[in-house]
């Protein structure tokens, strides 16, 4: 007891205009049912008087008076209080919608309060007294119940149903039920604060917990926006870094990680491995006839056919200037990737379309298949670079697979540059003027 007498002396709690307002419809709405529990209660209050031979006329009246306002009750909450309420803006006040169930409720506890007029002295028996000031404890305790979330309004209801009941007993001459209820009536009030506390208290904790729940809600919006930002900047980051800009394919960092990882597999799984390293004869005539910018179409239509071509386990790249490196699994037999290799020379049979001209244009192609010889990927590709120089010592447009024999022919290539006196040059090395 000291505790809850502690609680409904202390202030009353710091709340916001929503949160009264979400009070305000609660206590509402509270009301409305214990307002469709006074049919059930009146009702029964009329055949007990009834038959307890209370006057009719006098019963009568009552009981339409209070059929008649919570009629006008039920209807009316809903428009005056419940639905103006919702329709509050944010922050505003819900004084002048209070105000208005303040009225209702004390329209009801005036009715609720009027019972004990129901009986004159000397008309029954001065026993049946209890009916109505149960009626009026039950009328109480029911808004005590339902009504505490808003104890300004509930004040209203208590004072008129004390003061209309006090004076109805009063008439009877019962004035120690009407020091009961007057006086007896001063704990109603407390409990009620007391009640609002609790539910204010939790509306409130509810309250600032959904506030701060969208806070953190919008928060981590914010961040899966900013982290989706950084992933799509990364991606894009990452295609530049792995993509040559002009045709689109995989750039030579790229296409080693390929090989790596195919070399790998197909050595394990007991598969060939096959490269395939191409440019385009006289690629340099077509820049300095037609301009680089027809040049730079030429090498995105050759992407795009050999790319055409190809097995969607074939990984072609662009390495530099006209030149391109293929991927391409040959199984068990060199044999396939050398079918591979004869397909991409097939795209250079019919002509390129640059600036509405058809332009003839043949490759070279070398061709490399691991057979354990090869220390890796990188000397896989030189391998197929040298085949690639092979092709074009024999007469361009054509395809030469590597064979060892070639090792020995590049060291004479060198040996013969360096006696002439000029520069080795290396087949791996990139050209545009082949």
């Amino acid at each position: 007891m000291r505790d809850i007498w502690r609680i409904v002396r202390a202030p009353d709690p710091e709340i916001d205009d929503v949160v009264r307002r979400e009070l305000l419809i609660q206590t509402a709405e509270a009301a409305r049912v214990s307002n469709l529990l006074g049919f059930g209660l009146v009702a029964t209050a009329d055949v007990v008087l009834l038959v307890a031979g209370v006057p009719r006329l006098g019963l009568l009246v009552w009981s339409g008076l209070c059929l008649a306002w919570l009629t006008l009750f039920h209807f009316a909450v809903p428009a005056t209080v419940i639905a103006p309420a919702r329709r509050l803006a944010v922050g505003a006040s819900p004084a002048g919608v209070t105000r208005r169930f303040g009225m209702l409720q004390l329209g009801t506890g005036v009715i609720w309060g009027s019972s004990c007029l129901a009986l004159r002295p000397g008309d029954a028996d001065p026993g049946l007294v209890a009916v109505p000031v149960t009626m009026l404890v039950l009328a109480n305790a029911a808004n005590l119940l339902f009504c505490a979330a808003t104890p300004g309004v509930y004040r209203i209801f208590h004072v008129g149903i004390v003061l209309s009941g006090g004076a109805g007993l009063a008439v009877q001459g019962n004035w120690a039920l009407v020091a009961f209820i007057v006086f007896g009536g001063f704990g109603a009030p407390p409990l009620a604060r007391y009640g609002y506390r609790q539910m204010a208290g939790a509306r409130l904790l509810a309250h600032q917990n959904s506030l701060l729940a969208d806070e953190l809600r919008q928060e981590q919006e914010a961040t899966e926006q900013v982290n989706l930002r950084l992933s799509e900047a990364n991606a894009e980051l990452q295609h530049k870094a792995t993509r040559d800009p002009l045709t689109g394919l995989p750039n030579r960092a790229l296409f080693s990680d390929h090989l790596v990882s195919a070399l790998a597999r197909g050595r394990q799984a007991g598969r060939l491995i096959g490269v395939v390293y191409f440019d385009l004869d006289h690629f340099k005539n077509v820049n300095d006839t037609l301009g680089h910018g027809a040049g730079d179409a030429l090498l995105r239509q050759v992407a795009s056919r050999v790319t055409g071509v190809l097995r969607s386990s074939d990984v072609l790249a662009r390495v530099g200037g006209d030149e391109f490196v293929l991927l391409t699994v040959a199984h068990h037999t060199p044999a396939g990737a050398a079918e591979v290799a004869a397909r991409v020379q097939r795209v250079f049979q019919d002509p390129f379309v640059l600036d509405g001209v058809d332009v003839p244009v043949t490759s070279s192609l070398g061709l490399a298949v691991d057979d354990g010889t090869a220390n890796g990927g990188e000397q896989l590709v030189e391998f197929a670079d040298i085949a690639l120089y092979r092709a074009k010592e024999l007469g361009r447009n054509r395809v030469a697979v590597f064979e060892p024999v070639m090792l020995q022919w590049r060291e004479n290539s060198r040996r013969a540059h360096q006696q002439a006196g000029q520069p080795a040059q290396s087949p791996s090395a990139p050209n545009v003027s082949h």
